[in-house]
């Protein structure tokens, strides 16, 4: 078994260079579906190639084992630093331009899936996926599109991210089996891991009348929809005007909450393939290896004295 050399490939509006061509001290990417655009830092000597990027510049990088590197993130340069000794180069996802983005738009009776394809029509999108339909649900131009994307996730219990093309993924957390085995004492250099009674979940009342009243009678405001509620506290959103809707986001608050019980940090060897929303399994620690485990960031380094790793915080998956 021959030992592998770990490198990065960076493109450069449209060129490419190794490591060694970049004059490459550090790379950072951290990747997450917890709300924030995928992000890059590469820190390189002054005379670098890459000492030509400038505010917009499209970048992507590559990871992993010389000749076999893949492709972990895209997004354009929004933020250069120099010092004496170091050009530090910042970039962000393409899904940025959607925290750049502000409109107004109302829509009725449409599906959460086709409201996220009309905000996000803008920019790449590798998938969308919801079955929760809305009556009616208002956009305003106070807030960036991205952030009711981050809205509408919540009441539709889906994750938004990147693929590592800087496409657009919203999608339905995942549950299930595992989609990738870390090996303690082989791919694990460290780990720590909690798990605790979950949170209570909140309930979830419709702000209409449609059930009580019949689903043609949805923009019939209730005068106490709070009174729906059964859990210690009730969350009430103008945008769930059905009693559908309000089960359907009860649920995706409660399913949250169980993902919440367990938490916890992986230190690895690198590996570029692993990316946020992927479920692992743990093998072979020395106590009781956990139930699978949900990857919500994932945070990759390449440095010329630490070599190629990656630190992955974990959740749980729930059910």
């Amino acid at each position: 078994m021959s030992l592998g050399r770990p490198n990065a490939m960076i493109t450069l509006d449209g060129q490419t260079y190794s490591a060694a061509e970049a004059a490459l001290v550090c790379l950072r990417a951290s990747l997450s579906v917890q709300g924030s655009h995928d992000r890059v830092s590469l820190r390189v000597w002054p005379t670098s190639k890459l000492a030509k990027a400038s505010i917009g510049s499209a970048l992507s990088i590559k990871l992993g084992d010389s000749g076999s590197e893949t492709i972990i993130w895209s997004g354009e340069v929004t933020a250069l630093a120099t010092e004496p000794d170091a050009l530090t180069i910042t970039g962000l996802a393409a899904t940025i331009a959607l925290s750049r983005t502000r409109i107004s738009q109302s829509y009725v009776d449409s599906s959460v899936a086709d409201i996220v394809r009309d905000l996000a029509s803008s920019v790449d999108v590798d998938e969308i996926e919801s079955d929760l339909s809305l009556p009616i649900y208002a956009v305003d131009d106070r807030r960036p599109v991205w952030g009711h994307l981050l809205d509408l996730a919540a009441l539709a219990g889906c994750e938004v991210g990147a693929n590592a093309a800087g496409a657009l993924r919203f999608v339905p957390i995942r549950t299930g089996s595992a989609t990738v085995t870390l090996r303690h004492g082989a791919d694990i250099l460290g780990w720590s891991l909690t798990g605790a009674s979950p949170p209570d979940a909140p309930s979830v009342a419709s702000y209409g009348a449609a059930s009580e009243a019949g689903n043609a009678q949805w923009h019939w405001l209730l005068r106490s929809p709070a009174a729906q509620g059964s859990g210690p506290f009730t969350r009430i959103s103008p945008a769930i005007r059905t009693r559908d809707s309000a089960e359907a986001a009860a649920r995706a608050l409660a399913a949250r909450a169980g993902r919440a019980a367990s938490h916890g940090r992986l230190g690895l060897v690198g590996r570029a393939g692993l990316r946020p929303g992927d479920l692992i399994e743990i093998a072979d620690l020395p106590v009781r290896n956990p139930a699978t485990l949900r990857a919500v960031a994932v945070d990759h380094l390449l440095d010329t004295r630490a070599g190629f790793l990656s630190a992955v915080m974990v959740g749980g998956v729930g059910s």
